[in-house]
């Protein structure tokens, strides 16, 4: 009974406080947060919930620290309040962080109590609609099974999970049947202008027509008119893509000027992945989270390109097979991803991967904060931009429904990048800072039979067509 009354006033002061501290939480410099889009599908799955349609009704939000998701769930209950006019009473959000401080973190057990407290019921006789918002889901390791159980004992419950991207390991198949998974990525420029400055720019699809068709007139129309935009736009300054390649990508960062703060919130964003999150998986004990760290080092401080496990293992002296679990593990946290070979599924076994980061912006200042942002400047920020355009092809391509996959070309005379969507012609993609000629676009271009390349590098000023050969800069790029 101890343990219930620790439980219920915990979720009183919760059901009291929340409501008051909506407007605290949902604005900055006395400015209402803009949303990211993904709160647009959260509310048409709670309107269809409330017109009685229960099949989207459990889901789960993952993604890195510091990427938006409790902003999401203060946006969720605040329409919730004040557009669907639901009683705060039937609006549960939850932190398992916080409630992991007081008491061992159940959502199932919480929930159970929360309605014999509140409503005298439990879950299959509930017969009103109640709205579970659980934050940092991962602090119960059994919460994909708590959420089985309460979206088959009832209808009646909408749920929304959001954690660190060590939730997408944590669920099994019968729960993942049931959910509605979506991961939150880190933000394209696109987002970033929107959330940071509340301007809406056209050029997704344009854009997406220019890489997978081939087609610019309309990217070349949206990029003039967004340039014009932003210049006229007295907030934005002229610095703020440069700011955004080095340390954007979380709105958290939004509010802080001083460079050596930010580097220390996005430093200790990586560390507390690896101190916190990465103990959730198994077999990760703490010679191997001192080993992800180093790991991340390491690849922070190399150009991207293959990755020898054999001498990774023997740098740190650890086996070959750990090295491997360890990169797997940084990956699911998506800290990390991966890019193979292009060729045959035999090359890609063989040969080894390349490595980026999930932004632009962790690569940039985990090497800087190990004094390596002044060797060799040119090749130093060429690097940066190839994690770039790696990321914002990688994040992109998570939200996109279309098979398309991200090869890195293993010919070092060849671009970067080859784009590969179904049973079309590759698409190669060469980066780079500073003057970049066609001699490695075209080599890739005659080797695959592709239509046309495209070159992301500061050469143009702006979207331009040469023949069979797109260029278009770094900045117009990061806007996909």
């Amino acid at each position: 009974m101890e343990e219930e009354k620790i439980i219920m006033d915990f979720i009183t002061e919760e059901i009291n406080t929340i409501p008051n501290i909506l407007k605290k939480k949902l604005t900055t410099n006395n400015k209402k947060i803009t949303p990211r889009e993904e709160l647009e599908k959260i509310k048409h799955n709670i309107n269809k919930f409330l017109e009685g349609k229960t099949s989207n009704r459990f889901n789960v939000l993952s993604g890195l620290r510091g990427v938006g998701k409790t902003i999401l769930l203060y946006q969720t209950y605040e329409y919730l309040l004040k557009e669907k006019n639901i009683n705060p009473e039937q609006i549960l959000y939850i932190s398992c962080e916080e409630l992991n401080n007081i008491n061992k973190c159940d959502i199932k057990k919480l929930i159970d109590i929360y309605l014999k407290q509140k409503y005298n019921t439990n879950l299959r006789l509930l017969n009103k609609k109640i709205f579970l918002l659980i934050d940092e889901a991962q602090y119960d390791k059994n919460w994909s099974i708590s959420g089985k159980i309460i979206y088959d004992k009832t209808d009646e419950i909408f749920m929304i999970f959001t954690g660190s991207s060590a939730l997408s390991m944590e669920y099994n198949a019968d729960s993942a049947r049931r959910m509605l998974k979506k991961v939150i990525t880190p933000l394209n420029y696109s987002e970033h202008i929107k959330l940071k400055y509340g301007l809406k720019l056209n050029i997704t699809q344009p854009l997406i027509k220019l890489i997978f068709e081939g087609k610019i007139d309309e990217a070349k129309k949206a990029e003039e008119k967004i340039n014009t935009i932003l210049t006229n736009h007295i907030p934005y300054t002229n610095n703020d893509w440069e700011e955004y390649l080095k340390y954007g990508g979380f709105p958290i960062l939004f509010n802080e000027n001083d460079y050596t703060d930010l580097n220390s919130k996005l430093i200790d964003m990586v560390n507390k992945v690896i101190n916190t999150d990465l103990i959730r998986f198994k077999n990760f004990n703490f010679e191997n989270q001192a080993n992800a760290n180093r790991i991340l080092r390491f690849l922070a401080l190399q150009k991207a390109g293959n990755l020898s496990q054999n001498k990774l293992s023997n740098y740190l002296k650890t086996s070959s097979l750990n090295v491997k679990n360890i990169l797997d593990t940084l990956e699911k946290t998506k800290l990390i991803f991966h890019c193979e070979p292009y060729g045959t599924s035999t090359k890609r076994i063989n040969k080894s991967w390349k490595y980026y980061f999930a932004t632009s912006s962790l690569r940039y200042n985990l090497s800087i904060s190990l004094g390596n942002s002044t060797h060799n400047t040119e090749e130093y920020e060429g690097t940066i931009i190839e994690n770039l355009v790696a990321s914002t092809l990688f994040n992109f391509l998570q939200k996109e429904n279309k098979y398309i996959s991200l090869y890195y070309d293993s010919n070092d005379t060849n671009s970067d990048f080859i784009l590969q969507e179904d049973f079309k012609s590759p698409i190669p993609i060469e980066v780079g800072r500073g003057k970049k000629d066609k001699r490695q676009i075209k080599t890739s271009m005659n080797k695959y039979n592709a239509e046309y390349g495209i070159i992301v590098s500061n050469k143009e000023s702006e979207i331009k067509k040469d023949g069979d050969v797109i260029h278009i800069t770094p900045k117009t790029f990061s806007f996909l």
